[in-house]
């Protein structure tokens, strides 16, 4: 009963709930639901989801995401944004996420953690996206859970930034991607450079563009 009045009783702010395909990063092709929520802690000047930035009063119980995700027969589900861990109440949608056998995946620009996600954040796939406007600050426990590190390639990314301490790790272990910003021919040219001098040194990175906006999906 009380597990019952959590779920109707919390609510988070939903941008908005779709079937999809992963168009980024290491899961690409992968069929999901997006669930994109509402208010991001930051403001990139490229942000391709500006209609997802403010904050605005919670519209959606637990119940009503889970029933809504419950009409597709996918059963990967991404988190996204907006910022997800900006959502207090996060960890409980997870928690019910998972105890229906979905897999779930984090997209985060990896400022923020909840803490309550430490004893299940190895079922997890999260996705973080450091940001120049932080001087790529990663939260310390996303960097120990992240699956993969997805840097926009833009105007500020540079070699510098993607060998920091912290980001040695992922490099390492073939685990960050170059996205280029809005699929954009300057940027992916700057990323096939980056590739080219990381391999030079002994490292492997991925370029993937932006494949759901090349096929036409959102």
């Amino acid at each position: 009963m009380l597990r019952d009045k959590v779920r109707t009783g919390t609510a988070l702010i939903i941008n908005e709930i779709y079937p999809s395909v992963q168009g980024e990063g290491l899961l690409i092709g992968t069929p999901c639901i997006l669930v994109r929520f509402q208010g991001c802690n930051l403001r990139c000047p490229w942000c391709d989801q500006p209609s997802a930035l403010s904050f605005k009063k919670p519209n959606a119980n637990i119940d009503d995401i889970l029933e809504e995700i419950a009409k597709y027969p996918q059963r990967h589900v991404v988190l996204t944004g907006g910022e997800p861990f900006a959502q207090p109440s996060l960890h409980l949608l997870i928690y019910e996420l998972l105890s229906r056998g979905y897999s779930v995946q984090i997209e985060t620009n990896g400022t923020l953690w909840n803490e309550k996600l430490k004893d299940v954040a190895t079922l997890l796939h999260i996705t973080c996206s450091p940001k120049a406007v932080v001087n790529w600050y990663v939260h310390p426990s996303i960097l120990q859970s992240a699956k993969e590190l997805k840097f926009v390639v833009d105007d500020e990314l540079s070699i510098h930034a993607l060998k920091r301490k912290d980001f040695l790790p992922f490099l390492e272990r073939k685990l960050i991607v170059l996205q280029p910003e809005s699929n954009k021919v300057k940027f992916l040219l700057k990323a096939l450079e980056i590739q080219e001098h990381l391999l030079k040194e002994g490292y492997t990175v991925r370029v993937i563009p932006q494949t759901h906006k090349l096929i036409g999906l959102r």
